[in-house]
């Protein structure tokens, strides 16, 4: 829903109309609290400079959410649910910083995974660069039409 309201700000579709909803915010402002929690967490890692409980907690996450859905190495917890809010919130940021490079000009090449956004033009206008979660940083530099 909050992804149609922003499409629907940014201009790219009508608002929705909601007839009828049956939905909890329960799960979403849970997650948002671990969200929050592994995002502290991880800040403080960075800024000590301690890149054992950066990798730590990149793990932790990374456990979590494949995990937390349909697996047979949990049988503690299965909520799909989880699973779906979690990577819809991921696609969804990933889109976002897709529709904003665009209209900064920038060509969007590809967009992979939930975390690949490959761009064609100068980005570091358009993007802060560094470690934070809102930063993104260079992983590969490479020539379109040649070898990655």
């Amino acid at each position: 829903m909050r992804l149609l309201l922003d499409c629907a700000q940014w201009g790219l579709c009508e608002a929705p109309v909601i007839h009828r909803a049956l939905l909890s915010g329960g799960t979403e402002s849970l997650l948002e609290k671990l969200r929050r929690a592994l995002a502290e967490s991880r800040k403080m890692a960075i800024a000590e400079g301690d890149e054992v409980a950066v990798e730590y907690v990149k793990s932790m996450y990374s456990k979590f959410v494949s995990t937390i859905g349909e697996s047979s190495a949990n049988t503690d917890i299965r909520r799909p649910d989880w699973m779906h809010t979690i990577r819809a919130k991921a696609f969804t940021n990933l889109w976002r910083k897709s529709y904003k490079a665009h209209a900064a000009g920038l060509t969007v090449v590809e967009i992979s995974g939930t975390d690949e956004l490959h761009v064609a033009g100068d980005w570091r206008p358009v993007f802060a660069e560094d470690r934070d979660l809102n930063q993104v940083k260079e992983k590969k530099l490479y020539t379109l039409g040649g070898k990655r």
